[in-house]
């Protein structure tokens, strides 16, 4: 006697047709257009993350130094402003009311100087390492 193996009689229930139900939408109208979240799993490739590039020497010291050189410019201009303010024998309301707008506009100049120099220089600092991602 001649019998199929019982792998193939359980692959062949398996696989087979629900006959006993009706089919609720056409099998044409099922699938118009792909389904949106689909689509980025089905595609083939991802976009690979950007490698981690070593940064030459010559850049990491420049780097460095001028990190530094700015950071202690930006201190300098803040202490030189202080021991100006100090040295000054009137206050910064006064100055308002008096109508001293070029002191106070000198002032905030050097001021702002003062802490974009030190920001920069702490932006220079950090990027001084060997690797570009930090």
């Amino acid at each position: 006697m001649n019998r199929p193996s019982p792998a193939r009689i359980l692959a062949r229930r398996a696989h087979a047709r629900i006959r006993y139900a009706k089919p609720t939408v056409q099998a044409s109208a099922r699938r118009v257009a792909p389904n949106p979240a689909n689509i980025a799993p089905m595609s083939k490739r991802k976009a690979s993350a950007s490698k981690p590039q070593r940064r030459p020497r010559g850049e990491i010291d420049r780097n460095y130094f001028y990190g530094d050189v700015l950071i202690k410019t930006g201190v300098a201009v803040g202490v030189a402003l202080g021991l100006i303010a100090l040295y000054t024998p009137f206050t910064l309301m006064g100055a308002i009311n008096d109508g001293m707008y070029d002191y106070l506009a000198v002032m905030g100049t050097f001021g702002v100087i003062g802490i974009v120099a030190f920001f920069a220089g702490r932006h220079l600092r950090r990027e001084a390492t060997h690797w570009d991602f930090d």
